[in-house]
């Protein structure tokens, strides 16, 4: 298989992460909404509290998985035979990777990659339990 298809596929599979950050948007709303129209209770409000700040780790998952799709929509683009090595230095050269960390391969970046998008994904449905949590709450009387 050669380089330039495995950078697509890789690419095509972290872009599928925006679904997950839309989806996230849209129950951070909703938990604003619910926190802000009525008078949910102490636990109630906890939850949603805390369902935002699920969105903000996915938000921050996101961000690394779009930022890693990027990198390899750039290596398409300009080199797409390059050896890992090149998105190190380029890193180092912009001050975003230690000077002294080891290169990776292709195979320890996909694993990392794909370790950050589940990381995302798990702050999904974190966040869409909570919220889900704090909505059932509002009618359980304390």
């Amino acid at each position: 298989m050669s380089m330039l298809f495995q950078l697509r596929v890789m690419t095509a599979v972290l872009r599928q992460a925006r679904l997950a950050a839309v989806i996230s948007t849209l129950l951070a709303a909703a938990a604003l909404l619910l926190a802000s129209v009525s008078s949910p209770g102490l636990v109630a409000m906890t939850l949603a509290l805390a369902s935002l700040l699920a969105a903000g780790v996915q938000a921050y998952y996101a961000a690394r998985v779009g930022f890693d799709a990027a990198l390899l929509e750039a290596m398409q683009a300009c080199h797409p035979d390059a050896a890992p090595g090149v998105i190190d230095d380029v890193l180092q050269k912009l001050g975003l990777r230690d000077a002294s960390a080891t290169s990776r391969g292709w195979q320890a970046r996909w694993q990392g990659m794909r370790r950050l998008m589940r990381w995302q994904l798990l702050a999904l449905g974190a966040q869409a339990v909570l919220l889900l949590a704090a909505h059932l709450c509002r009618w359980v009387p304390w």
